[in-house]
């Protein structure tokens, strides 16, 4: 039996029984849709927190030498472990915005030059402060687009040049930029200014509480963090376990495991309609093989071999599947944008969409593929082993 004649007669085969083809591919239409549906919006989730909360800089290394750290420790520090294209540092405090009428507390970061570039920070109104900031010790900030919401009533109004109290003493400071990013992301809600400027005029204490590097491409991440660890341990005479080093590698490792996990679990749980769809698919194809038998019979009679027989059932189980597969891809993609959407809408702050990639399609074809020689190559080696003549005279 030729190629075209094989998939005529499976054609035929599954045409002459529309409705009973249609639920019999449901389960597996149920299965591959919720497969392709979950695994698109746990990888739309996990983009979502690369882009939005910085995890994608997986060369960044955060750094605690156990001491605050100054700029000629900075500089010290970029010396000796060359390794780093760029390191900054910042402190923190808490200050409170007071308005006419409400009274809001922020988190206050003091930065260095370098920072914005280093965390890839881009700006959504205004400008990044300069060096002559930073020596004038001038009342500069740039805040995120959530202190414009709470202070302006729209977090994509332009604040650029407007001044606001902060602080205990409730001096001005003048607004000079917007960092852009969402309501999941850290920056949504800080504020920025020149390290020196909070230094000397809020909190009277000099240093960085915490340091950030980002390494060269084409570096090995631990590798360099563990040549920090030594080389700060060197610089400050202390050991090395008073030094604490934190990569972003480590937390993308650690997520992407977590959600291999969860996509794994429901992934099995999804499973099952896929299980359900192929016995349905078995017990159809047993079916068929009683209503044809005479066919059969009268196909071994003039000459079929058992390997023809096998393979017209088997054709016929796995075009099922794929049938089931290909809606089930429709649907899945479907109910992953209709799903993503729905959250974007009740969660109007963050922006998430689900991630569908070739992949999901490749494994849905080999899923597919697999499930209807699995369930279908029993109904057929059956088919193929009927006695030509016992074959013709069933009723």
């Amino acid at each position: 039996m030729g190629i075209r004649d094989l998939l005529h007669e499976t054609f035929v085969s599954i045409s002459a029984n529309k409705g009973r083809s249609i639920l019999t591919i449901l389960g597996i239409v149920i299965g591959i849709s919720s497969v392709i549906a979950l695994t698109s919006l746990v990888a739309g989730f996990r983009n979502m927190l690369l882009g939005e909360m910085g995890f994608s800089q997986a060369r960044m290394v955060m750094i605690w030498a156990g001491t605050s750290m100054t700029d000629s420790d900075l500089d010290a520090l970029q010396q000796g472990v060359p390794e780093y294209e760029m390191i900054a540092g910042g402190s923190y405090y808490w200050a409170n915005v007071t308005t006419p009428t409400e009274q809001y507390s922020y988190s206050i970061l003091g930065i260095s030059q370098s920072y914005f570039d280093l965390m890839g920070l881009e700006l959504q109104h205004g400008s990044m402060f300069d060096e002559e900031d930073s020596r004038r010790l001038n009342r500069v900030i740039i805040i995120g687009r959530g202190i414009c919401f709470d202070l302006f009533g729209n977090e994509d109004f332009n604040p650029v040049g407007q001044a606001i109290r902060l602080g205990d003493n409730q001096d001005q400071y003048t607004i000079v930029g917007v960092v852009n990013g969402d309501a999941i992301s850290s920056q949504y809600t800080t504020i920025y200014m020149p390290a020196q400027t909070l230094q000397k005029r809020m909190t009277g204490w000099y240093g960085y509480d915490q340091v950030w590097g980002l390494v060269y491409e084409g570096y090995d991440v631990y590798e360099v963090s563990d040549s920090t660890k030594s080389f700060l341990a060197y610089y400050f005479n202390t050991e090395e376990d008073y030094i604490y080093i934190w990569t972003m590698k480590e937390m993308i490792d650690q997520l992407n495991v977590m959600l291999a996990g969860f996509t794994v679990v429901l992934t099995a749980i999804a499973s099952i309609s896929l299980f359900v769809g192929g016995i349905g698919i078995m017990n159809m194809m047993l079916t068929s093989v009683s209503e044809r038998t005479r066919e059969i019979g009268l196909r071994r009679s003039l000459g079929a071999r058992t390997s023809d027989i096998t393979l017209q059932f088997l054709t016929e189980s796995i075009t099922l599947c794929l049938a089931g597969g290909f809606f089930g891809l429709v649907f899945g993609f479907l109910g992953a944008s209709l799903i993503s959407r729905i959250i974007s809408m009740v969660m109007t702050d963050i922006k998430f969409s689900a991630a569908i990639g070739l992949s999901s399609v490749v494994i849905a074809v080999v899923v597919c593929v697999t499930i209807g020689v699995a369930f279908g190559y029993y109904p057929a080696r059956r088919a193929a082993k009927l006695d030509p003549v016992e074959s013709l005279r069933y009723q």
